[in-house]
Order: C-alpha cells, then structure tokens, then sequence
C-alpha cells in the first residue's frame, strides 16, 4: 500500500511539475481545468447526485471554462498574471472559507446540504479555484508552485506533528484523526518555510518570476507576509476538514479511486482549494492598492 501510494504521489508530481514548467501556456490551463472538472464531479457525488447528473456538471465547467478562457476577458487577463477584475468572485469564495465553511463544520452538515445550494457552490468553489489557479500561473512559475509547497508543507508538518505530538482532537466527529498538535505542527512549518524563503530569496532575481513570500512580503513587509502565512496555513485545515465532512455525511473513505493510494483527485487538492483563491484575493487586493498588474 505504501509503495503504491508512493509511486502514484511521484508520478502524479512529475506530470504536474513537468507540464507547469514545459508544457504551452494554453495547454496547461486546460489541464488545470480538467483537474478541476474530475474534482467537481467527486464534489458532487459527495453531495448525492447521481453519477450522469455529476458528469454533466463537470462538463458545463469544462465548458464554461474554455469558453471563459478564450472570449472572456477578465480571465484572459487572469491567465496573464492580472486578476483585479476577478477580485469579486475571489472575495466572494473568501468568504465562503472563512465564514460560511467555519459556520456548516460547526454544525456538522456541508453548506446547501441536500439542496441545489449544494451543487452550486461545489460549481462556484471549483470553477474560482481554476481561475486563481491561472491567475498564479501567469504571475509566474514560482509563484504558482510557492503557494502549492504552501500546501504541501503545511499537509507534511501536520501528518508528522499529530503523529508524533497528538493528543487533543480537532475535529473527531468529522476527521478522528486530525489534531490541535497538527495545526500547530502545519503553522509552524509553513512560518519555518516563509522564514527560509526571505533569507534565501533576498536579493536574488528568480527567471521563473516572484515567489508568494517575496511579492508579498516585498510589498506589505514581513509582519504582514507571517500573517498572511498563518491564514493561509488555517484556510488549508479548513479546506481538508470540510472534505472530510462531506465524506463522513456521505460514508465514504475516498472521493473516489482514480489516484491508487491516495483516493480521488478532491482528496487530494481539497486544501489548495481553499488556499489558491484566498490567495488570490490578497493578491488581488494588493494589485489594486498599487495601482495596477504586477
């Protein structure tokens, strides 16, 4: 199992690296898309519809999404590094994480329940994440793969944390096995990592453009870059408890078995789709603050 979960891990990150870094710019968008269309169809079956209802809502994203991409110009900007013009729609999805998410884990039930509310949002959810997703990309390749080690190192400290430290629970009715000793592993891993990013990165010139922590903390300075940091490190826990949620109400393990070892796709993305559009939104704000793109 382990094996196998480690060579679906590895594959899966050498197609991902090697198509943000090689792979044309139109190419890699579509790509993005396609993740975000399997995940939304597993979103939906978390949520009860039936699998050919589920499927044609992954393809209306497919569909409004390419569309989106080739006529629509805020997302062509968006594609380009400039996201302003989506500022609404990343505030929007903000919200949504931070208070309304919050709010549903709280009460035990997922946001819409077994409503149309319910597909609607898993449809907004996913199709803001793609756009924040493209806005990132076009900010540049360091960028894009700074806020996802983000992800990853904040997923990493809090596995090893919990299961070394432990003991009080998170959230046990929803995911038994998260931990308060967890976050606080996530969060300090990710301070730890926003530490060595400055130090590292000060002064040198990245080809593959700016990191997260240098825009950030270039332009708000360092108080700000570690707050930032710790939202971003609580959005993450947020965005994997709510999925947990969703495969509790529905009794199920894995969103689904596409990825051997590691479940559905949503599994794994579940926190970078809180992350990538709050994200955003900073950035976003940020851009506008000082008077136009980066």
């Amino acid at each position: 199992m382990l094996r196998t979960r480690v060579l679906t891990a590895v594959s899966v990150l050498i197609i991902l690296v090697g198509a943000a870094l090689w792979a044309p710019a139109f190419a890699f968008d579509v790509l993005l898309l396609a993740i975000m269309a399997v995940a939304l169809y597993e979103w939906l079956g978390l949520v009860g519809l039936r699998p050919w209802r589920a499927a044609a809502i992954a393809a209306a994203l497919t569909l409004v999404g390419m569309a989106s991409l080739l006529f629509f110009p805020a997302i062509m900007l968006a594609a380009d590094g400039q996201g302003a013009a989506l500022l609404p729609l990343y505030l929007l999805v903000t919200l949504m994480w931070v208070v309304a998410v919050p709010l549903a884990l709280s009460r035990g039930h997922s946001i819409g329940g077994p409503s149309r509310l319910g597909p609607i949002a898993a449809f907004v959810f996913c199709f803001v994440t793609w756009c924040a997703l493209l806005q990132a990309d076009g900010i540049g390749k360091s960028f894009l793969l700074s806020v996802l080690l983000l992800v990853w190192v904040a997923d990493t400290a809090a596995y090893f944390a919990g299961r070394a430290f432990g003991r009080r629970k998170l959230a046990p009715s929803i995911s038994p096995g998260k931990t308060w000793e967890g976050v606080f592993g996530a969060l300090a891993g990710n301070l730890f990592l926003a530490a060595m990013a400055i130090q590292l990165g000060s002064g040198q010139p990245d080809a593959l453009g700016p990191n997260v922590f240098g825009l950030i903390g270039e332009q708000v300075g360092r108080v700000f870059l570690f707050l930032f940091v710790i939202l971003m490190t609580l959005v993450s826990v947020v965005g994997d408890l709510y999925e947990s949620l969703l495969k509790r109400l529905r009794g199920v393990k894995d969103s689904s078995g596409l990825l051997p070892g590691h479940g559905g796709v949503l599994d794994r993305i579940d926190a970078l789709m809180a992350v990538f559009p709050v994200t955003m939104a900073v950035v976003s704000l940020l851009e506008l603050g000082r008077g136009g793109p980066g």
